[in-house]
């Protein structure tokens, strides 16, 4: 059988289309997206408000090993709320993070029931260097935004257009989601409430402890344990048990130098929590604060209380403390009692006396 000419280019054209593949997006909606594409993040994100966002994506293999993945394409495809304003409509999804050089915009267009801009620019990654589009698509119709990066490789500009209003059209919705948005519509006041509540607690919490009320930068000391607050960037409060020097040997090395052991048993009991066990010493003619646990540093009031107890550099001076971040605790346990701190002091004290709880030296308490 004889094609002719205009048939031809009729089978290529349909067998360069990308297939689609009809997905459930959660159990709300269904769309037909490029086959080649993958789920990115399993199931919806509803982190930003206004939207619920459903994310594909098609991979390197090679250029994403080692460091950031690489994306031949990425498409977030996003059900607006039905009170989603322009602004809502116009902002990208918050986990959209590609960006290109050169990126300008190549055309604006209607399609379908939307409207449709496409960029173009140099897709950077690791070591990849890849000419690409993005194409965004606004349908307020269809409560539809659609974000999809794709490189010219794989998608050329007639081919992207003509699938973005393929996608549009297929996409529908099947169970509207109205009690979640206005759950996210509401969220900030109840986060606002929460941390208030949080607040309150950890202050009477301390208050009633007698170390309340604190100010900023003004520790209050109580049983040998100082506490201080700290408002800014967040509510924090910290508790520091000073528990004093070792000696620096004559001939010690960087790496014999008095450092907190590695506890088993009760004393490793003693730092759950986020409590450790931290040093201060002078190191390259400077004094320092340091920890093994990436933990928070003595504030300032408590840094300035423990400077003025020891400034001869031939000491390493040593702390057990915990710091909490107000607003990021999971439950109450922290804020409504201080237990968890001082039910630890008489163990991390036994090996301080014992010399157990620090090598390279023996202890010598600044009572």
């Amino acid at each position: 059988m004889m094609l002719t000419p205009t048939l031809s280019l009729g089978i290529a054209m349909l067998f360069a289309q990308p297939r689609l593949a009809e997905r459930a997006l959660a159990d709300i909606a269904v769309i037909q997206v490029p086959r080649s594409t993958k789920e990115m993040y399993e199931g919806v994100r509803d982190d930003q408000q206004g939207r619920l966002v459903f994310t594909f994506s098609s991979d390197y293999f090679w250029a994403s090993l080692g460091s950031a993945m690489a994306y031949k394409q990425q498409l977030f495809v996003s059900l607006m709320a039905p009170d989603a304003s322009d602004a809502e409509y116009a902002a990208y999804p918050t986990r959209w993070s590609l960006s290109y050089d050169d990126r300008k915009r190549v055309t604006t267009s209607p399609v379908g029931s939307g409207t449709l801009t496409v960029f173009e620019g140099l897709y950077r990654q690791n070591t990849l260097q890849e000419p690409s589009y993005t194409f965004f698509y606004v349908d307020r119709a269809r409560r539809l935004q659609i974000a999809w990066h794709a490189v010219k490789k794989e998608i050329d500009l007639a081919t992207g257009t003509e699938v973005v209003g393929r996608m549009a059209s297929s996409f529908r919705i099947v169970r509207d989601p109205g009690a979640r948005f206005t759950e996210i519509r509401d969220r900030p006041r109840k986060d606002a409430e929460d941390r208030a509540r949080k607040h309150a607690l950890a202050a009477a919490t301390l208050e009633r402890e007698g170390y309340g009320p604190l100010a900023p930068g003004k520790p209050v000391r109580k049983n040998d344990v100082y506490v201080e607050w700290m408002a800014d960037p967040e509510p924090r409060f910290q508790l520091l048990l000073p528990l004093g020097r070792v000696r620096v040997a004559a001939n010690a090395t960087p790496a014999t130098r008095p450092r907190p052991v590695r506890l088993t048993g009760a004393g490793a009991a003693a730092m759950t929590w986020g409590r450790t066990v931290g040093w201060r010493e002078l190191d390259e003619g400077e004094w320092r604060f340091s920890n093994y646990e990436n933990a928070y540093l003595p504030f300032t009031g408590i840094s300035a209380a423990l400077a003025a107890q020891a400034s001869d550099s031939a000491y390493v001076q040593f702390y057990y403390s915990a710091t909490v971040r107000v607003e990021e605790e999971s439950d109450d346990a922290r804020l409504t009692s201080l237990r968890w701190f001082f039910d630890g002091v008489p163990e991390v004290r036994r090996l301080w006396r014992d010399g157990k709880l620090v090598s390279g030296g023996t202890p010598v308490n600044d009572d």
